[in-house]
């Protein structure tokens, strides 16, 4: 009977450190920093609270945007909306001449310039910082055209390494060529470097020096070599953390829809060929609107 009783009681035991253990790991991988890249987290000096995954939101048309990210977001819906603030400093842009009528004849636009000095101006403090280890002619600004998802041609600007930046010009090119929609593509200054705010306007962005969340290591992002792009159609997954919160509509990479980048698509293609390195497939964390150049 004693033999039983101890038998019992070591499964008992057993039981009860291997429930123990499971909460312990549960928690290890919710609140450790990744060991592998993770590149988001708050910017260097500004102190952006990081809302919850149910305080990111994706504003569609129908809805109004909320207070508190209301100086930080504008969509690309032609001809704006009274409903969505928009910046003074950061319009809608075409193109082409909408008042030449039908004989008006679109050209896309893909230049690389030196920073100009209002854009100087405005990323100073924000993405560009006292500490960052290089000066404005490290960096180049890009004008791109995108297909939005109205179909329509618009345009968006980027900030990059200038050593990369005729190379991510073809890529945009080639991305717009394949008809391929993005949201918008705006400074990430334009939402106080949060990059928390960009995701939840679906903003593609790629410049914004600071550090790997939980780390002292620089975000590719930080050396200009470093691109998101749809985040609310390619989400940031690290366990149950899904960023942004309307990213949870795309957890199905098997159900495609307008906007996702998938392999073999023509995001995929015109990056992963020039040697870039896709955040959709990593393993922890799993980043599927980033792509990384590693070389």
């Amino acid at each position: 009977m004693d033999t039983k009783k101890a038998t019992t009681l070591t499964i008992v035991a057993i039981v009860i450190a291997i429930a123990a253990m499971s909460v312990i790991i549960a928690w290890l991988g919710a609140n450790l920093p990744s060991t592998g890249s993770q590149e988001h987290g708050n910017i260097l000096t500004h102190d952006v609270s990081t809302p919850t995954p149910d305080e990111l939101y994706y504003f569609p048309d129908t809805e109004v945007v909320p207070d508190y990210v209301a100086d930080n977001y504008q969509d690309s819906t032609p001809g704006g909306d009274e409903e969505y603030p928009a910046l003074p400093y950061n319009y809608y842009e075409y193109p082409y001449d909408h008042d030449a009528g039908e004989e008006n004849i679109f050209t896309p636009i893909f230049t690389s310039e030196p920073l100009p000095e209002h854009i100087i101006q405005l990323i100073t403090g924000v993405t560009f910082h006292e500490t960052t280890p290089f000066g404005y002619d490290y960096l180049t600004y890009l004008t791109v055209t995108h297909v939005n998802f109205y179909g329509e041609s618009v345009l968006g600007h980027l900030i990059v390494a200038a050593s990369i930046g005729y190379e991510v010009l073809d890529i945009f090119r080639e991305i717009y060529e394949g008809g391929f929609p993005i949201h918008s593509i705006k400074l990430i200054d334009y939402f106080e470097a949060s990059d928390y705010l960009s995701m939840a306007a679906n903003n593609s962005h790629a410049f914004n020096f600071r550090y790997i969340a939980g780390t002292t290591t620089i975000s590719r992002h930080g050396f200009g070599v470093a691109i998101d792009i749809n985040p609310v159609q390619n989400p940031y997954i690290r366990g149950d953390t899904i960023w942004p919160a309307a990213g949870v509509e795309y957890l199905d990479r098997t159900y495609v829809r307008p906007g996702m980048i998938v392999p073999g698509d023509v995001v995929y293609n015109a990056f992963m060929s020039r040697g870039w390195t896709w955040g959709g497939y990593w393993t922890w964390p799993r980043d599927y609107h980033h792509f990384e150049r590693r070389r």
